[in-house]
């Protein structure tokens, strides 16, 4: 290997480890607020993203593009 691709690995590792540790420590970069949706709206037809969202086999999630 030669001295790029060495110092490439090691940079890539360095980030990849950096990250890890701080997703595991539940550290974040900013705080954002959430906001609180009710479960009567969450869950009722047509709600915000309710169960037919996300379960019908169209106008759902489908994955993809």
């Amino acid at each position: 290997m030669t001295k790029f691709a060495i110092f490439y690995l090691l940079l890539g590792l360095g980030g990849v480890g950096t990250y890890g540790y701080l997703t595991t420590t539940g550290w974040e970069y900013t705080k954002q607020e959430t906001r609180f949706v009710p479960k009567e709206i969450m869950s009722s037809p047509g709600g915000y993203r309710s169960f037919h969202y996300w379960h019908v086999g169209y106008g759902g999630y489908r994955g993809g593009k």
